[in-house]
């Protein structure tokens, strides 16, 4: 469509010489009731209607979150499976359930503001690198262990697949064994890989899947659930609007069952090189803003109770 076309759908110039036919004109002037205040004049319009085409996407996306997707959504949240991961669908499900929070009404509005469809995108970018963030904590747990790695290529046909990517060296066979010792592997693809594949393997492969399936403890870090969950809830120990502090931050993980350094938290959090930006000062008398943000945290990664055992 030519620009002048699309500035006259938007801004509904009757005296453009360009026709429209009534089912058109009909769903333009629906357009423009929707968006009253964005500015459409000739200097800003391509920024506008690129804002209005984002808003509708990402609107599209949550619904179908919602209405299709929302049980593999609270499924996947707490790394449960290891098969695919709905990143952006994560990030948007938990970035309206903030926004619903902190501005209500905002995402229901049939006539949003440019600076409301920003603030929708940088809360959905951000809950999108915080999940990023996890899941490379989550590949450190996975392939960061003895024997794992065989340092060269492997063929198609014996390369791992699933979520972390795994890279280019890790057998499928330690893959599987590895997502099976944390408790993330899916009954399903174990069973498929323990039915067809196992039984053909030599006696060395078998005993390395073993060792793998059995030994869930290698690396001597006790609070590496902890760590994926404290990446995936940046955007809300970050947010201003809560305040949260390290005491506070120590006190929900506790409450979630999530093994934690007895001592101070940010001491530890500096020795792993996680730094979050929180309220600083002296610990908040009110915490009435924590209260309120605590239901928007996500679950208890499921591999904590696995690697907590080892500290017990």
């Amino acid at each position: 469509m030519m620009p002048e076309l699309k500035l006259r759908i938007l801004k509904l110039d009757e005296s453009s010489r360009y026709e429209l036919d009534p089912e058109r004109l009909a769903a333009l002037q629906n357009l423009r009731r929707q968006f009253p205040n964005l500015p459409l004049d000739r200097n800003e319009f391509n920024q506008a209607l690129n804002q209005v085409q984002r808003w509708a996407s990402l609107s599209r996306f949550f619904q179908t979150t919602v209405t299709l997707h929302e049980a593999l959504v609270t499924r996947q949240w707490a790394f449960a499976e290891a098969d695919a991961d709905a990143s952006g669908r994560i990030a948007i499900y938990r970035a309206v359930q903030e926004i619903d929070l902190t501005h209500p009404g905002l995402f229901k509005s049939t006539s949003p503001k440019l600076a409301d469809i920003a603030y929708l995108d940088s809360r959905y970018i951000a809950y999108s690198n915080a999940r990023a963030e996890a899941l490379a904590a989550l590949a450190d747990i996975l392939y960061k262990v003895p024997g794992m790695r065989t340092g060269k290529r492997l063929p198609l046909d014996e390369v791992a697949l699933g979520v972390p990517n795994p890279p280019d060296d890790v057998p499928r066979h330690l893959y599987i064994a590895r997502l099976d010792a944390l408790g993330i592997c899916t009954r399903e693809r174990l069973e498929a890989f323990l039915r067809d594949e196992l039984p053909k393997f030599s006696p060395e492969k078998k005993r390395q899947f073993d060792n793998m399936r059995l030994r869930p403890h290698y690396g001597k870090e006790p609070y590496a659930a902890l760590l994926v969950w404290l990446l995936e809830n940046r955007p809300i120990f970050e947010h201003k609007q809560f305040a949260w502090q390290w005491g506070d931050i120590q006190s929900a993980a506790a409450e979630k069952g999530i093994n934690c350094p007895s001592t101070s938290l940010k001491q530890w959090a500096c020795l792993n090189r996680l730094r979050l930006r929180v309220k600083r000062g002296p610990t908040t008398v009110d915490d009435s803003r924590i209260v309120r943000s605590k239901p928007l945290l996500s679950p208890a990664p499921v591999f904590g109770d696995v690697l907590k055992s080892a500290t017990a």
